[in-house]
């Protein structure tokens, strides 16, 4: 018997004055720590460019800031069987160039994120977030059929990721992005700003989360304001209304400041230390447990975090759907010293390893070395300047060192966006598909097998009893040294109401009200 899902689901200044300048009435001014990369919504995987695109263009169905999907664009989406989802779009609604949205839109939209080759020549790097489908056609003048290679029991949380566009612009939208959203794109000055333009016409948003309609904000302009300390300045004078990446030392500042507040949201990023399992010293597991005992993930929190995050027993976040709730390693340094003792490690023969890390979390790296050597382990941190070499390095066997300080998100919060990532063999060598994150080199048998079996049944209480027994083997197993989810920091000023930050870093600014 088939499952079926069913979800019934500002005006352009002329001339713009040098920074810094207040924020207007009307228009809400957004300091973000980095540009966009581009203004195609299906050329990146980039949190920035994703805050500012989402205000342009909405989806088949979206998150609220409960993380709940909802529709959207999409009127309903049902499983028709294993390998076709049907999508019926709703009415009335127009792209910013006044067109109408139609279901060719709709399957010209998917057909450019998943097929090979379909943006110009080269193949969208979104494509891995659509799972396995393949492709989408129209049945009638508001249905389409979306079909998939195999079985994806999570289609609906990856959904919320893909953005709608139109099929007359052709490339053409990606220097002059024209979406459905509510605020229709103006400026892009790189390096400086992004400004948008309230749509009029909007057709007023996901129904299911009021009030819906046109945006209240005239205009909105995200700001590129890369220092912390100078984003805060901004928020303080009454320049920007929202400030990202706060560090977390900064709260009391904004708590004491009577015209702006911190708001913290949990985040969808767990952090982690990635162990070689399959070379000495972390082939042997008591090793890499005798190192998760001798992280104080507390101390960890309370210092770095300013208390502001949550330990975690395994990779996943308390959130997801799924979580098992063990216990989190208990700081044990005298466990840690037996473990080690046990493993062949001691004062005589003290446990060297080399600790990677990108420059970004290099305080992070350096406290668990200190946590580390005071159970005997003598840690040496390197510190490289992106992800990207230390990825290609680590997804390969042959050039895999010992230990990689990293962190993974899981925006969805369905399991399926981090454990096959992490902990399913992988055999191609290769950053696509299934162990695409597979940094430690793990591999069982039992954990491919759960995470086949989570991608092929549509009973949610096998699939959720498949991610726990996963979590139960990867405690036991522990390729990783588990440590925490950090809570987002965000300054927001006291003039303006109702808005929330989205713990998938989503800035949703649509119902957003400036005093």
């Amino acid at each position: 018997m088939k499952r079926f899902f069913c979800l019934t689901l500002v005006l352009v200044m002329a001339t713009f004055f040098s920074w810094p300048v207040p924020a207007k009435e009307g228009t809400i001014v957004v300091g973000i720590d980095a540009d966009a990369l581009t203004l195609d919504p299906h050329n990146f995987r980039h949190r920035e460019t994703e805050a500012i695109l989402r205000n342009v263009y909405d989806g088949f169905v979206t998150r609220t800031s409960d993380m709940v999907v909802i529709p959207e664009l999409a009127e309903s989406v049902i499983q028709v069987d294993d390998l076709i989802w049907a999508i019926t779009i709703r009415e009335g609604v127009k792209f910013h160039d006044g067109t109408p949205f139609t279901v060719k839109d709709a399957v010209y939209t998917i057909n450019r994120i998943v097929q090979e080759g379909a943006m110009g020549g080269k193949t969208s790097p979104r494509k891995g977030l659509f799972g396995t489908v393949t492709g989408a056609e129209a049945v009638d003048e508001r249905t389409l059929h979306v079909h998939l290679s195999a079985p994806m029991p999570h289609f609906l949380a990856m959904l919320p990721f893909h953005m709608v566009v139109p099929a007359s612009l052709g490339e053409g939208m990606v220097d002059k992005p024209v979406g459905t959203g509510p605020f229709k794109f103006v400026e892009w000055e790189k390096g400086s700003h992004v400004v948008l333009e309230r749509f009029d016409d909007y057709y007023g948003g996901a129904p299911d989360w009021p009030p819906v309609g046109p945006a209240p904000a005239k205009r909105v302009i995200f700001r590129v304001i890369p220092e912390p300390a100078s984003r805060l300045a901004a928020l303080r004078a009454g320049e920007v209304d929202i400030i990202t990446m706060v560090p977390f030392d900064y709260y009391p500042v904004l708590e004491a400041d009577p015209n702006v507040r911190p708001v913290a949201v949990t985040g969808t990023r767990s952090f982690f230390i990635d162990l070689n399992v399959n070379k000495p010293p972390f082939d042997n597991v008591l090793v890499r447990r005798a190192l998760n005992y001798a992280i104080d993930r507390d101390a960890l929190i309370e210092q770095i975090l300013d208390g502001m995050g949550t330990k975690i027993p395994t990779i996943l976040s308390p959130d997801a759907l799924g979580y098992n709730d063990l216990e989190p390693y208990p700081y044990d340094p005298e466990k840690a010293i037996a473990l080690l003792a046990e493993a062949g490690y001691g004062p005589d023969n003290p446990l060297r390893f080399t600790l990677d890390v990108r420059s970004d979390y290099r305080v992070e790296a350096l406290a668990i070395a200190h946590l580390l050597r005071r159970v005997g382990v003598e840690v040496n941190v390197e510190v490289w300047p992106d992800y990207g070499t230390l990825s290609d390095m680590y997804i390969r066997e042959e050039t895999r060192r010992q230990a990689w300080f990293d962190s993974w998100g899981n925006a969805s919060l369905d399991p399926e966006g981090i454990i096959p990532a992490k902990y399913y063999t992988n055999t191609s060598g290769g950053i696509e598909g299934d162990g695409r994150g597979n940094f430690s080199g793990y591999s069982s048998p039992e954990v491919d097998r759960l995470i086949r079996l989570t991608k092929s049944t549509f009973d949610p209480e096998e699939r959720v009893a498949a991610f726990k027994k996963i979590q139960e083997i990867i405690y036991e197993d522990a390729p990783q040294v588990f440590l925490y989810i950090p809570q987002e920091l965000y300054g927001v000023s006291n003039r303006l109401e109702n808005w929330s930050p989205s713990p998938d870093s989503r800035i949703n600014l649509h119902r957003a009200v400036k005093k």
